[in-house]
């Protein structure tokens, strides 16, 4: 007479476990994958929806939105701005916990503070100023949460210390081929390129937005607002909108790009 077994013998119970974790692990990484397609997916659009508002306020009130951020950074609790608001580490840990996201492509590595004047018969401050810019925020130094520091007010004076922007400063930068990629980041003759942030004190909000976006999952630690790029003319003629970016520095081309390079092998697109 045979005696009924009642449970799983030790072997059984290995193979099943290894079985298990293997299945994990092949699920927690599509879901990675999917974390991030999520991500650039929602980034591309809320690229789009921003520069669809920006052009939208302009034909409502036939200027572009005040209190844009200016991606530049002063000294705790105001002053002139000092330069880029780049990433700044803490000491022990090494983690970021402000400024722009340094991570690749790493928008603040095109950027750096340049004067933008009225000067030798050049008319890029009119420029700006006919668009109907007059007031900006710098990035307090010593606020902690990077996506609420623009909180100094800047306004535009022309004189007698000069106007300073966030400019896209060198031609053919990451930043610029991505706007003329058909002449590898030149721009044309006579254009200045300069970047603002759509924070939560542009006037953009709420006329025609209700907030203004964040990227997906940013916590404060790093600038994750959207960004704006502008082109001025030495012409003088008004700034015109010639792109809108992540904090990163991804046009919405090469968000949708990385959004198709994060699908699994059998998803991807091209």
């Amino acid at each position: 007479m045979h005696r009924r077994r009642l449970g799983f013998t030790l072997l059984e119970l290995v193979v099943v476990l290894a079985i298990l974790a293997t299945l994990a692990g092949l699920v927690i990484s599509q879901v990675a994958m999917l974390g991030r397609s999520t991500d650039m997916a929602a980034s591309a659009k809320t690229q789009q929806d921003v520069a669809n508002n920006l052009q939208m306020f302009f034909v409502l009130q036939k200027r572009f939105p005040q209190y844009m951020d200016s991606l530049l950074v002063a000294p705790a609790g105001g002053g002139a701005p000092t330069g880029v608001y780049v990433p700044q580490h803490d000491p022990v840990t090494s983690q970021q916990v402000r400024g722009l996201p340094e991570s690749n492509p790493a928008l603040f590595a095109d950027l750096a503070m340049e004067p933008i004047t009225n000067a030798g018969g050049l008319q890029h401050l009119r420029s700006l100023t006919r668009s109907g810019f007059d007031f900006f925020m710098d990035h307090d130094g010593g606020v902690i949460n990077s996506n609420d520091s623009g909180t100094l007010l800047r306004p535009i004076t022309g004189s007698p210390a000069p106007d300073v922007f966030a400019a896209v400063v060198q031609p053919g930068t990451p930043a610029a081929r991505r706007i003329y990629p058909g002449t590898n980041g030149v721009p044309p003759a006579g254009v200045k390129l300069i970047a603002l942030g759509v924070g939560p004190r542009s006037s953009l909000v709420p006329t025609t937005m209700l907030n203004a976006p964040i990227y997906p999952g940013c916590d404060g630690n790093y600038y994750g607002r959207y960004v704006a790029v502008f082109a001025l003319y030495a012409s003088g003629e008004r700034a015109t909108l010639v792109g809108v970016c992540d904090p990163y520095g991804r046009f919405p081309d090469y968000t949708i790009q990385q959004y198709n390079e994060s699908l699994p092998n059998n998803a991807r697109q091209g």
